[in-house]
């Protein structure tokens, strides 16, 4: 008999409130960073009304919770739960609190206090001027990738899960009567919400029983299936959300997600907690160097950063913190709730929807019955063969995640059924929400990249970074990426089956270097010193050595399997990057030395 599930439920609650009460809120918050609640924000100075709008701290919370849980939170756990489903829990654990947490809390306010400019323009005032147009190239490389792995895993659920494109579809018209409502009609936050969640939930119950399936298309001589045709729309989806003021469809459409996702995790907590008793049949250890990626054995150490991406830490978060939720947040102590609690409540997502049902759902002898009721007859002699490794990664969770639920409240075939539906559509919400948040960053990067060439020629410069053609050039790359299928043992499989290391290891050492850039602000701006500084200095250092050396390994290992579009492709970008990697951290220890030489003005310790 395994270990009961709530050795999971127990152990992962009491970290998360030990560590933001006295890890954020006492550590960070008060004696690092020392929150203002009186210093005005960029989003009241710096008003646009287009990317710097003052916002209410729980509508800012949902929007950023929604952009930075994208596929990372749910696909990498559900790979890495190869290893059995101790390492995984204890890799999102230490990385959310430690490293992730920590990333995407100082990153959001080094972004604040800075005028609203992103983490790579943060950079230039600790590392020079060089440094900033360093890392917004890699920034801008990694975004690629994002766009490119979340692009084909969302095309792929609404092929394989219909009832996923109803509500993506629902969702948009809702969005935009939501933001009208806040921002144009003088209601308060809250009427507003209740009329938006209310909407939300009756599209939510019309696309359960009302599934949309798109037909293949025949165009100019060219044969376009469901999943391809699907890559498309998505794409005009994500740049018009990324061209449009974000109050009229990004926010409020992430705001009403979070709606989603917190339900999502508050069932899964819920299951978790009627499920305490019950023995997990997975195992808590298999193998330290299972075969995960193109059939080569992948050691838990270096590799575990290029599986579970944003579960635990992501460098993304600290582009979406530096890049939309700095410009929207309203208060210097709201940050704390929506950099460190945004961070822990996806670790929630990893640790209570992810590996608890996946590892309780291992090898049931009733597992089969809800296959068969939720449309998954295909895989059950598969699975009484080899347990729920046997299904994909994206079925792994959604299976184990209505698994589970169906367990804790006596209905398998029936409430399980349906949570395996609304499992598929939460994960559809993270998606989307990080694809359309992606590519508005990518612009964004792209445009700072280009902001020296404003004072020599402005015509040229606003060609140049113009957001409509910043946005179309991102989606356009990352399509390119993620478009044509690989062929994997004989099988064409979606392009995100070997774009996810490449997507998951630049992620992860993008979160290094940010972490590492924050330090350093920390270091040389807010003057720390002593035992809280090393808090964060060797949390990034170790996050680097592991990262880099994991995409070194991924490199010679991984990479020369690959087929040829995302060999040269994602490959490229990755080599690219490593080469970037080296230069930034150069240019951190000039940086670090410099602020050496300083001598503090308050002495902390």
């Amino acid at each position: 008999m395994g270990a009961p599930a709530g050795v999971i439920v127990v152990s992962v609650l009491v970290v998360y409130f030990l560590a933001y009460i006295y890890y954020g809120k006492k550590l960070l918050q008060e004696k690092v960073v020392k929150a203002d609640p009186n210093r005005p924000t960029p989003a009241y100075t710096k008003y646009d009304g287009i990317d710097y709008v003052p916002t209410n701290k729980y509508v800012l919370y949902g929007h950023h919770f929604a952009s930075i849980a994208g596929a990372g939170p749910i696909v990498g756990p559900a790979i890495a739960m190869a290893y059995g489903w101790f390492l995984p829990i204890i890799w999102v654990l230490f990385g959310n609190v430690f490293i992730g947490a920590v990333h995407d809390y100082l990153s959001l306010m080094a972004s604040v206090r800075h005028g609203g400019l992103s983490i790579m323009s943060v950079s230039e005032n600790v590392m020079g001027r060089k440094a900033r147009y360093v890392f917004l190239l890699y920034v801008y490389a990694a975004l690629i990738l994002v766009i490119a792995a979340f692009i084909s895993v969302a095309a792929l659920l609404f092929k394989s899960i219909p009832a996923v494109a109803t509500l993506a579809m629902i969702y948009m018209p809702i969005a935009i009567g939501l933001g009208m409502l806040m921002y144009r009609t003088g209601l308060s936050p809250k009427t507003s919400s209740i009329i938006g969640v209310i909407a939300l939930f009756i599209a939510i119950v019309y696309a359960l029983k009302i599934p949309f399936y798109i037909p293949t298309v025949k165009f100019a001589g060219y044969t376009i299936d469901p999943y391809h045709l699907w890559m498309i729309l998505l794409a005009v989806y994500a740049f018009l959300a990324s061209v449009l003021p974000v109050w009229y469809l990004l926010q409020p459409r992430d705001y009403l997600n979070a709606y989603v996702l917190w339900s999502f995790v508050l069932l899964g907590v819920l299951g978790g907690l009627l499920v305490l008793n019950k023995p997990l049949s997975g195992p808590a250890y298999t193998s330290f160097a299972p075969k995960i990626f193109s059939g080569v054995p992948t050691p838990f150490w270096p590799a575990i950063p290029l599986i579970i991406a944003c579960g635990a830490l992501s460098g993304f978060h600290s582009v979406v913190a530096s890049g939309t939720s700095s410009k929207q947040l309203a208060n210097e102590l709201d940050a704390l709730f929506v950099g460190y609690g945004g961070m822990l409540t996806e670790g929630a997502v990893s640790s209570f929807a992810v590996i608890l049902p996946i590892a309780l759902a291992w090898q049931q002898p009733d597992f089969p019955q809800l296959l068969k009721a939720a449309g998954g007859a295909k895989y059950i002699q598969e699975y009484m063969s080899k347990g729920i490794l046997a299904l994909d990664k994206v079925h792994r969770f959604t299976y184990g995640y209505g698994y589970m639920l169906g367990k804790a409240f006596g209905d398998l075939t029936g409430f399980g059924a349906t949570m395996v539906k609304f499992s598929a559509m939460a994960l559809a919400s993270f998606i989307l929400t990080t694809l359309d948040t992606a590519v508005r960053l990518g612009r964004f990067a792209w445009q700072e990249m280009f902001d020296w060439l404003e004072e020599k020629s402005r015509t040229t410069y606003m060609i140049i970074a113009n957001r409509y053609v910043a946005s179309a050039l991102a989606v356009i790359v990352g399509v390119a990426i993620a478009y044509p299928n690989v062929v994997i043992a004989g099988k064409a499989k979606p392009a995100y089956n070997v774009v996810w290391p490449a997507f998951a290891g630049t992620n992860q050492l993008l979160a290094a270097l940010a972490l590492l850039t924050a330090a350093l602000w920390v270091y040389a701006v807010l003057r720390v010193r002593g035992a809280v500084n090393w808090l964060i200095q060797v949390p990034a250092w170790f996050l680097w050595i592991t990262v880099t050396t994991g995409l070194a390994w991924w490199s010679v290992k991984v990479l020369p399997r690959l087929p040829a579009v995302q060999k040269y492709g994602a490959g490229s970008l990755v080599l690219i990057s490593l080469a970037i990697d080296f230069l930034l951290i150069y240019l951190y220890v000039q940086g670090l030395r410099k602020a050496a030489v300083v001598k503090p003005a308050v002495e902390r310790k």
